[in-house]
């Protein structure tokens, strides 16, 4: 009867996929000890699929939330910027980060309340399975202390003069007994008229003689307000039995969005060129989560988020020859739900699991562009997957099966996906290590550009959607080569991703002279990288570095065009702590890169902020774009053969621009172990809508 019990649970792992569960707790199962260092203080052990970081005593004391704490354990290819609150990998190619609080999603208002004396231990993903979401390229779990009651309440508040931006944040937390009950509010405002854009643009025309067009752009403004609520309650007990429920509502107000443009043709012609529309949305979202042990090596999780969008945008063009205008009234509903089983068994750890997930929109349009857009999509994705280690080499392994359904009027998608992931890791020494990672995944296109609206976004150009659009395959394989001492961490990697036949862009001429843009299959968009990383102690628990270089190849090969990129990226910080005095530095010399036959390069830029704690209070004064009086922010070129553009952009509000952040917080006995969800990750705020873009 083991046997067989044995191998039905075989059976199901080959059906299924990727799912990257962790345990909360330290077994051997769970993965094999590589080495164990102290890396400024902090005790780090080294295991097969991930670091585990116990903080030191001075930094717990000196940090002064849960963003701090990041930012002083340095964790490698981890950038974390607690003025702006953001965490953000190294590399942005890797994917994103996601934040976990003893093993759930955390926004960034858990993270900002979270006690540093709270943290226990901080485990890096930096390889994490399916199960943390298809762009996720590094996982933090924070692990807290499990205390007993109460009260922590908070506030932050950042100000940029000069940019007309102010954003900020209140919070409290009240623990009794097993249970939690926390209310969050945000709050966000900006109003930005120092933005300039310039466009040079050749049209090649039927008689074969090109149709130059220049816009200048100086008269630009973006006004936007949004506000969010959130009410969480969570009940935990001492068997690991844990429930949250999260309500919230968030509000999105873009009242103004103008553009006035002057626009100037090699024929002599002269022409003056408005785009003004507005956009006001409603969110809000109700959140289930269970998680259950059973036994000791057993557990449960089972979630269910259900969301609601309302829309209402508007959008008019007008020049001194023709308007085209439109409202829409969209609405979208959405669920989301999964449950996944996890056992820590001998001599690997099982995880299986089965996600849902159903959307439905309904996009009203009116005006100039009378039509209706309805889409109803679905996902059912079965996943599993084992992990241990093997004669010494650590692995991690699934396969899975996803099937996505979506309809758009007459047009369906119906496909079954066949989902693999491998992670193999190897210690060649007691501090070097050689890591492979190879994932498979679906990869869907926009659903803006699976719209079947036709938009003028000038008078020689309109964007046309394709509901005929389907999902590719992209494959993924990274090989990283890392070292690690007490005082540097330092990498190797090479990353190789292969798009089989893309959604890509492609522009046609049409009878009357006009320039039409869509979206249609194309060959393939492949991408190799090559990337050093390496972070340096100077000074132990004082002053820490960071240099980050790369170089990029990309092919894109579309229907009826080929392009080539080959661009060099760096980026380097300082960080140091001076007892209450925090500071930081970093600049970059701004990421160039290469999608379709968009060729994108941000520009140089830098970053100072200095900061001192005094008792609950913490005031941090920052500057971005030091020097710049009218400092490029972006430059785009479209390298079409039939519309040839190169946009420039530029900001006054966003050069040498200083601002300066307040934050408080008072807590009185709180001993609770909290369940932080980020109710944020889980909002599906792509409504479709189609919107005037270049």
């Amino acid at each position: 009867m083991q046997k067989m019990k044995r191998t039905l649970i075989l059976v199901v792992w080959t059906m299924g996929a990727m799912s990257g569960l962790k345990a909360q707790t330290d077994t051997p199962n769970d993965s094999v000890q590589l080495e164990e260092v102290v890396i400024k203080g902090a005790r780090v052990i080294n295991r097969t699929d991930r670091k585990l970081i116990f903080p030191s005593e001075e930094i717990v004391k000196s940090a002064t939330s849960g963003y701090s704490l990041l930012k002083m354990l340095s964790l490698p290819n981890v950038k974390v910027n607690d003025i702006n609150e953001s965490i953000t990998a190294a590399n942005s190619l890797v994917g994103t980060v996601q934040v976990r609080i003893n093993d759930v999603e955390a926004s960034a208002a858990d993270i900002q309340m979270l006690q540093p004396k709270e943290i226990e231990k901080v485990e890096l993903i930096d390889r994490p399975g399916v199960r943390y979401g298809e762009d996720v390229g590094i996982v933090i779990n924070i692990i807290t202390r499990k205390v007993a009651a109460g009260y922590v309440i908070g506030a932050s508040g950042t100000l940029v003069p000069k940019a007309d931006l102010a954003k900020g944040n209140a919070y409290a937390k009240l623990n009794s007994g097993k249970n939690e009950l926390s209310l969050n509010y945000s709050g966000y405002y900006s109003h930005s008229n120092g933005m300039s854009t310039v466009e040079q643009a050749d049209y090649l025309m039927k008689d074969n003689i090109y149709n130059k067009v220049e816009r200048d752009a100086n008269d630009i403004i973006n006004r936007n307000m949004s506000h969010e609520v959130q009410a969480r309650y969570s009940r935990i007990d001492a068997e690991g039995t844990a429930f949250l429920t999260t309500l919230s509502t968030s509000i999105d107000n873009n009242p103004r969005n103008y553009s006035k443009t002057d626009v100037a043709y090699s024929d002599g012609r002269n022409t003056t060129e408005v785009i003004n529309n507005n956009e006001k949305s409603i969110s809000p979202l109700l959140d289930l989560y269970f998680k259950s042990n059973i036994g000791k090596n057993q557990n449960i999780v089972a979630n269910a988020t259900g969301a609601y969008t309302h829309t209402d945008y508007a959008y008019l063009f007008t020049s001194d020859n023709t308007s085209f205008g439109y409202n829409t009234l969209g609405k979208k509903w959405s669920l989301n739900s999964e449950a996944i089983y996890e056992n820590r068994m001998k001599p690997f750890t099982l995880s299986a699991g089965l996600r849902y997930a159903q959307k439905y929109i309904d996009n009203d349009y009116s005006g100039d562009a009378v039509f209706v857009s309805q889409i109803h999509a679905s996902n059912v994705y079965a996943f599993s997957q084992i992990q241990g280690s093997l004669w010494g080499i650590g692995y991690m392994m699934g396969f899975g099966l996803s099937r996505e359904y979506y309809r758009q009027g007459e047009t369906t998608y119906d496909r079954v996906w066949l989902r693999p992931k491998l992670n193999l890791s190897l210690p060649l020494a007691q501090s070097l290590r050689l890591n492979y990672t190879l994932t498979s995944s679906p990869a869907s296109s926009k659903l803006q550009n699976m719209s079947a609206m036709s938009i003028m976004t000038s008078e020689m150009e309109y964007s046309e959607g394709n509901p005929n659009l389907i999902m590719t395959r992209r494959d993924d394989h990274t090989l990283t080569l890392s070292y690690q001492s007490p005082r540097l961490y330092s990498q190797l990697m090479t990353f190789y991703r292969h798009n089989d036949h893309p959604a890509m862009q492609h522009v046609y001429r049409t009878e009357d002279g006009r320039f039409a843009k869509t979206f249609l299959e194309g060959r393939r968009i492949d991408m190799l990288m090559l990337q050093s990383y390496t972070n340096y102690d100077i000074i132990p628990q004082h002053l820490n570095a960071y240099l980050s270089a790369e170089m990029l190849n990309i092919w894109n090969d579309g229907q009826d065009y080929s392009h080539r990129l080959t661009s060099f990226n760096f980026n380097v910080g300082l960080t140091a702590w001076l007892g209450n005095w925090t500071i930081m530095a970093t600049m970059d010399n701004g990421f160039h890169f290469m999608e379709n036959e968009y060729e994108g390069r941000n520009v140089f830029s830098d970053y100072i902020s200095v900061s001192y704690k005094l008792k609950n209070l913490t005031a941090s004064l920052f500057c971005q774009n030091l020097f710049k009086s009218n400092g490029k922010i972006e430059e785009v070129e479209n390298h079409n053969r039939l519309a040839h553009k190169l946009f420039v952009a530029r900001n006054r509000d966003t050069s040498n621009a200083i601002g300066i952040k307040l934050t408080w917080t008072l807590s009185k006995g709180r001993k609770f172990n909290g369940i932080e969800r980020d109710t944020d990750s889980l909002k599906d705020t792509e409504t479709g809508v189609a919107k005037s873009g270049k």
